[in-house]
């Protein structure tokens, strides 16, 4: 069974890469359990902290950035990224219906988690060319953000077939502008606050 795993994961990397939509579509259509879907999100989860936790132990002592020490935190990185994605997922199937889509939130959750895979698979590839080459990594770090936004904008279409994906965008950019309220609002909650430098 896993030897029947790889070659169908390697080949929607590929297909994600090359067409997101239809590896999107592909993903529904396999229509996996329910539990398979929080267990994928688990071990998604697990794996970013951990790629995480490596490049933290590549940077001079002290010079970590407080937000990403906290998401390399196991009691805290955890449910801040898993709850981060669920709320994405609700955001996106919701958001989706206001405005006539058809997505159900747990197509929505099973596409965030791929999608959480697909970006933990460029942090690998930032982590070694950051070893190999420091400004390429850097590089691939700017580059991680157009990555994200292009694959969720084509997931977010397929999810609600929806083809206008300007305004698709659009709807998302609306959407991460209350959800880095939301996340601000409950770092605050929980006593973290950006660092202030003095004058």
């Amino acid at each position: 069974m896993t030897a029947g795993l790889s070659p169908l994961f390697a080949d929607l990397v590929r297909q994600t890469i090359r067409n997101p939509q239809g590896a999107a579509r592909r993903l529904i259509a396999l229509d996996p359990p329910m539990e398979a879907r929080w267990i994928g999100l688990f071990l998604v989860t697990i794996l970013a902290l951990l790629i995480t936790r490596v490049a933290i132990l590549t940077m001079p002592t002290g010079t970590e950035p407080q937000f990403f020490a906290m998401l390399a935190h196991p009691w805290l990185g955890i449910p801040l990224q898993a709850g981060s994605m669920v709320v994405m997922a609700a955001g996106i199937a919701g958001g989706g219906r206001i405005f006539g889509g058809t997505g159900r939130f747990a197509d929505a959750l099973l596409l965030v988690v791929w999608l959480q895979v697909m970006l933990t698979l460029l942090q690998a590839v930032q982590f070694f060319a950051l070893l190999i080459l420091p400004p390429l990594g850097a590089l691939i770090a700017f580059a991680a953000i157009g990555v994200f936004l292009w694959f969720l904008v084509h997931f977010t279409a397929a999810l609600h077939d929806f083809t206008n994906l300007p305004l698709v965008f659009f709807g998302l950019l609306v959407g991460f502008v209350t959800l880095v309220v939301a996340l601000a609002v409950l770092l605050m909650l929980l006593g973290v606050s950006p660092p202030v430098e003095a004058v």
